[in-house]
């Protein structure tokens, strides 16, 4: 190569980079009223590279044809996704027709055929209508012969107002809107017209048995979405459906529809048409809200991956409207693709899952044009090629993969819209018209959390085939064993919760239990009030085994309580359930404290006379002393109970102890407070005390003789109560969580300590009575033997010496001596002389005690004035009172003075 080539062709280049940077910054400087991207206005322009076809023929053409218009190209801005869609659509069919077909072929007035190749010219037009505008005025107008739209009414109308300026002929694959077309002939869409989007949706609805009877609309600010919705009223009325509300969106983002949401949530429609061209965040509001109408109708969406991604398994059910389907039975003239092929080549192109109406639109409209260009022959490079090109297209149908397309005068297209709708898998479907049908149009649509309750909760996966309701409810098909808990995605079955409730056998046993414990209290009650006047029953003191009965009563009756029972604190009857777990405490405490009290003033009556005998001093304890102890031991119960009651009562409480994906399957219920096991305690700690010290009293007065006394059943009875508290507790403690053992073991408890103290109590006197051994002569008798059985004689000496000595077998009568000489202490003898006197006078009258008449008052008297002087060694002299001295010298025998009767014996006034 020459020097000079080599400087003409760096000439060259260098003359194009001038051009190109010229190009630039007349762009820049026609451009100064819109906002700039950084990298200015992009153009990409493709044609045919390679002239030989897919058979590897060369391919002769003789000039091109150039396609051209603008497009969101730029991934952030509004109308990319669909827009580059069609600009794919635009380039497999320029391909296509280059590589497979030669281009396009062209019949010259010469009869001969030429071949035109196609390239594509696409500029950004950065989803903005300004840009639109400036790429129409400046880069269109001259280069390109066909201009094509981009995606939205919004940007194709200015796009139109400067090809009709152009007299340019304007395909417009994704325009619908009426004013985009109105008044311009080299206009033209391939898709319905805006008014006639809805149609098929609507009359495919009122079709259905029980279908919908209100509809209500929302649309955005734009020239298609406007255009849709404005259609809804007439064709609510067309069909017999009542519009609710009709809505226009002043903002798009989820926050600024939920008001919307909750508006109709209220109106609750049947039917929803949303005329957007983001359906996600209208989703997400309706899901914010927790409602969704029987059919929502989107404009767009539909068929979207970006939809799909954008809301999940939300798509289900969700219907749109669209022209065309891969389903549709169509075959391209041109390329001879069916719907189903195009949309297999498009998505290797794209790995798209679901193909747009949009692209097979844009496909189509390369196909009409070539088509034209091929049938309008050599007219097409002629000054009326526009005019010729449009007057063609308005007059003829046209087989393409989109369907059969022909147009209106207004330049739109004639075909019909489908109803789409998404199944249950997330698989779109044409559902109406029936006739191009590949599933039923499925209404009314499943609630959100029926669907979530469908899709995200383990209702349906389990092997017991259990289902959602439309509540979102899983509906179990074992309802004896398991229940439905949660809903939506939580709901599920799961086994019934075991409340571990008391059995019923053991809640029965427990009244039974209560009712034999009444009746032997009942039986005790009604036998002491009969035998009142019997000598055995005064001397054991029919108010002292009243309280007793009294205080078993009380008692037993705290079983009762301990059975009621209930599931949570929200229960109707837990007023009445708190209240019986504090009458258990109240009821047995109280009952424990009398019964108690009653046998513990016993023994402490024994033993305040038995060290008065020590002593050979006259003991007097009265019923105000007696009542003294009683009350200040049923006092110190009743304060307890009492703070406890105010401090830290027991409430009822159910704990799970089991749980299911959070879901209680197992519960205890169980009586409890923060502080209320400490006062439990208190109670238990000083019942065990007061028993303690009234065993310690009857071991201290074990040796008193027992024929007649009540002492050693008092001392069983005591002791079978302290066993079984002391028992009872910490077996209870160890059983706590296991409600059935632990209700026995607390029944049993309460059941024990009563029965044994009356049956222990009661049994000896019933059976002395049944065997007559009641009368005054056997009572007489039966204290002489005490008398003369004694295991120990202590003797009181006026020195205050006290000595003690085994008893013989058999009674001994002792003399009373003074520690001196007689004559020392001239009383002392004329007591001495007195005592001898009287023991004569019993010996007399041994005799004739088996003929005294038990029933004569005088013969009981007397026979109990001589008990008297016998027992208590007390000498009365003529005019009743006492001549006993504790300064005297006695032996005396000594019997519990809890048999006699207190008025005789002069232990209570």
């Amino acid at each position: 190569m020459s020097s000079m080539q080599i400087f003409l062709s760096t000439l060259v280049l260098w003359f194009k980079l001038l051009l190109l940077l010229l190009r630039n910054s007349q762009a820049g400087a026609q451009t100064d009223d819109v906002a700039i991207s950084p990298r200015g206005i992009i153009s990409i322009e493709r044609s045919i590279k390679d002239r030989r076809n897919s058979t590897g023929n060369a391919c002769n053409f003789s000039g091109n044809i150039v396609f051209g218009g603008p497009s969101s190209l730029d991934h952030d801005k509004k109308f990319f996704r669909l827009g580059s869609r069609q600009l794919v659509a635009y380039r497999l069919m320029v391909d296509f027709i280059n590589r497979d077909k030669c281009g396009i072929i062209i019949e010259a007035e010469d009869g001969s055929s030429q071949n035109y190749s196609l390239e594509l010219r696409t500029y950004d037009d950065q989803s903005s209508i300004e840009w639109t505008t400036k790429i129409a005025k400046n880069y269109l107008a001259s280069p390109v012969d066909i201009w094509l739209g981009g995606y939205s009414s919004t940007l194709t109308k200015p796009l139109a107002e400067s090809a009709s300026d152009n007299n340019k002929l304007l395909l417009a694959p994704g325009a619908a809107s009426t004013g985009v077309f109105l008044g311009r002939d080299s206009v033209f869409g391939s898709v319905p017209p805006a008014k006639k989007y809805l149609a098929k949706a609507v009359e495919g609805l009122s079709k259905l048995q029980n279908g919908p009877t209100t509809m209500a609309s929302m649309w955005e600010d734009a020239s298609f979405t406007i255009g849709v919705c404005s259609s809804a009223p007439d064709l609510a009325e067309k069909h017999g459906l009542t519009m609710t509300s009709e809505q226009a969106v002043q903002g798009m983002t989820v926050e600024e529809l939920i008001p919307l949401a909750k508006k109709l949530s209220e109106e609750d429609p049947d039917v929803v048409i949303t005329c957007v061209y983001d359906c996600a965040p209208w989703m997400q509001a309706m899901r914010s809200v927790k409602w969704s109408p029987n059919a929502q109708i989107f404009t767009v969406c539909v068929g979207l991956e970006t939809f799909v991604n954008d809301v999940g398994s939300d798509v289900e059910y969700i219907m749109g409207v669209t022209p065309w389907d891969s389903s549709v039975n169509a075959r391209d003239e041109l390329t001879n693709w069916t719907a189903s092929d195009f949309a297999d080549t498009f998505r290797k192109e794209t790995d798209d899952v679901e193909v747009m109406f949009q692209a097979a639109s844009a496909a189509a409209m390369i196909s009409i044009a070539a088509q034209t260009l091929q049938n309008v022959g050599i007219a097409a490079f002629n000054e009326d090629a526009t005019a010729a090109w449009s007057d063609y297209i308005r007059k003829n149908t046209f087989q393409t993969m989109y369907g059969q397309i022909s147009f209106d005068d207004n330049g739109q297209s004639l075909a019909p819209s489908y109803l789409i709708q998404y199944d249950s898998n997330g698989t779109v479907l044409t559902v109406y018209p029936e006739e191009s049908s590949s599933g039923p149009i499925l209404y009314p649509m499943p609630s959100w959390d029926r669907r979530d309750c469908n899709k995200l909760s383990d209702c349906e996966v389990s092997d017991r085939k259990d289902t959602c309701d439309n509540g979102g409810n899983c509906v179990c098909v074992d309802p004896k064993n398991y229940q439905s808990v949660g809903i939506g995605a939580t709901a599920q079955c799961v086994p019934l919760e075991n409340y571990n409730l008391l059995n019923n056998g053991l809640k029965i046993m427990s009244y039974v239990a209560v009712a034999f414990l009444l009746l032997i209290c009942a039986f005790a009650v009604t036998w002491t009030f009969y035998y009142r006047k019997n000598h055995l029953v005064k001397v054991s003191q029919p108010m002292f085994l009243g309280l007793l009965i009294f205080g078993s009563v009380i008692s037993s009756l705290s079983i009762i309580p301990m059975s009621v029972e209930t599931l949570y604190r929200d229960a109707d009857d837990i007023a009445w359930v708190d209240a019986a777990c504090m009458a258990f405490p109240w009821l047995w405490g109280l009952g424990f404290s009398i019964s108690y009290s009653a046998l513990f003033a016993k023994v402490w009556r024994v033993k305040r006379l038995y060290k008065a005998a020590h002593r050979a001093r006259r003991k007097q304890v009265t019923a105000k002393d007696v009542m003294i102890i009683m009350a200040i031991v049923i006092f110190i119960e009743f304060v307890i109970l009492l703070a406890f009651q105010f401090v830290s009562r027991f409430q009822w409480e159910r704990t799970s102890i089991q749980e299911i994906n959070g879901y209680t399957v197992e519960s205890v219920g169980k009586c409890t407070s923060e502080y209320g096991w400490y006062f439990m305690a208190v109670l238990v700690s000083y019942n065990v005390f007061c028993l303690i010290y009234a065993l310690i009293l009857c071991w201290q007065t074990k040796e008193l003789p027992s024929d007649f006394a009540e002492g050693n059943y008092i001392f069983l009875s005591v002791m079978f109560m302290f066993q079984v508290l002391i028992l009872a507790i910490p077996v209870s403690i160890m059983v706590r969580e296991n409600p059935n053992v632990y209700f026995f073991m607390l029944v049993g408890g309460v059941f024990l300590q009563n029965f044994t103290v009356l049956v222990i109590i009661f049994s000896p006197k019933m059976l002395r009575i049944y065997k007559g051994e009641d009368t005054q002569a056997t009572v007489r008798r039966h204290i002489s033997n005490t008398m003369s059985v004694a295991p120990r004689r202590t003797s009181f000496r006026s020195n205050g010496s006290v000595s003690e000595q085994n008893g013989d077998s058999k009674y001994r009568r002792n003399s009373y001596r003074s520690a001196g000489s007689a004559s020392s202490n001239p009383s002392q003898v004329h007591w001495s002389e007195q005592m001898k006197a009287k023991r004569e006078s019993s010996e007399n009258n041994k005799s004739s005690v088996a003929s005294l008449d038990d029933n004569n008052p005088a013969t009981e008297n007397h026979l109990q004035a001589e008990a008297v002087t016998i027992i208590t060694g007390e000498i009365k002299n003529d005019d009743g009172s006492s001549s006993l001295s504790a300064e005297k010298e006695v032996e005396s025998q000594f019997v519990s003075p809890v048999h006699e009767d207190p008025k005789q014996f002069g232990i209570i006034e």
